[in-house]
């Protein structure tokens, strides 16, 4: 005789989602001992919801965050959907992400100074300098005799340069993980993207040494002006229009399209906020407010044929109207 699997019955969606909005909360960084405690009394409550935290679980592992209910509701499918419904979760792995669990990752934990998600923080140093970070941001402050360094280990970040009273004045750098950007008497942000560091200088000037190439590639980034930078060289480039707009609170879009709209608000939200691929290419133009991203994003409604979908709190995606 032959053994025949039984499938288990399929989950509710609204379990699904719990399991969703539990694997977020318990990485926010306000999360403590009360959320645990009452997510294993949510866990212990019924078989149902175990089996939904398990599979949630599997996805954070295996993608390194919690899947879109899109891919958790092709996992429920009987399991006599074959290739349709591996292909029906890959789409949905690949196509729109992970909900991204909220708070600062390691890196916040241990620097000098962090802003959260959708923060900022304006810290004066030693010296009189004024440094501002951006959203999900992090760095350490290294004043020695002989070096002022800011080392920038995630994010962005803005510094408006002070005299030094020692004698003599010592440099002021901000390190990064691709070279440092030494100032000339200056304000200038930088920010970390993953393969490559951008530089935006507002006043006076900057010089850039990467990592790899050292003084020998090192390059002078003047006022108004800016530059991308990896290990080995610098790219001057025109700095984008109002770059340093963030220090006021907005996100400025000139002729910008939607998928990087969404993709630079997304910075200063909790959890997922994609664009569907058919609606990526429209633009957009204006002044966004960053301390309130639904309102940023009823103003694009408003303003484009899209509509925006909340299937959770931590996941929201734009499409075109129906």
């Amino acid at each position: 005789m032959s053994a025949r699997a039984v499938a288990e019955p399929a989950l509710p969606e609204s379990v699904i989602r719990a399991a969703s909005e539990w694997f977020v909360r318990l990485g926010a960084e306000e999360a403590g001992a009360a959320d645990e405690a009452a997510w294993r009394d949510w866990l212990a409550a019924d078989a149902r919801h175990r089996r939904a935290w398990e599979r949630v679980e599997a996805l954070g592992r295996q993608f390194g965050q919690v899947q879109a209910r899109a891919g958790l509701a092709a996992l429920e499918r009987p399991a006599s959907g074959g290739r349709r419904q591996r292909e029906d979760f890959q789409g949905a792995a690949a196509g729109t992400g992970g909900l991204a669990a909220a708070g600062l990752p390691w890196r916040a934990w241990t620097a000098d100074l962090s802003a959260g998600i959708g923060q900022t923080r304006v810290a004066t140093l030693d010296d009189g300098s004024l440094l501002t970070l951006n959203t999900d941001s992090a760095a350490d402050v290294r004043f020695s005799d002989a070096l002022r360094l800011i080392v920038l280990r995630q994010g962005e970040l803005h510094i408006a340069t002070h005299r030094d009273a020692m004698t003599p004045a010592r440099p002021l750098a901000v390190d990064t993980p691709m070279g440092r950007v030494f100032a000339l008497g200056t304000r200038y942000s930088v920010r970390l993207h993953d393969d490559r560091v951008r530089v935006a200088v507002n006043e006076g000037a900057v010089r850039i040494e990467p990592a790899v190439a050292g003084a020998a590639g090192a390059r002078r980034v003047e006022a108004g002006e800016g530059a991308w930078f990896d290990a080995r060289a610098v790219q001057p480039s025109g700095p984008a229009p109002h770059e340093d707009a963030w220090l006021q609170g907005a996100l400025y879009a000139d002729n910008m399209r939607l998928d990087a709209f969404i993709a630079e608000l997304g910075r200063y939200r909790r959890g997922r906020l994609a664009c569907d691929p058919a609606v990526a290419g429209l633009r957009i133009s204006g002044s966004f407010p960053l301390a309130d991203t639904d309102r940023a994003l009823a103003a694009v409604e408003r303003a484009l044929p899209v509509q925006v979908l909340r299937y959770t709190r931590y996941w929201v995606v734009l499409r075109g109207r129906a």
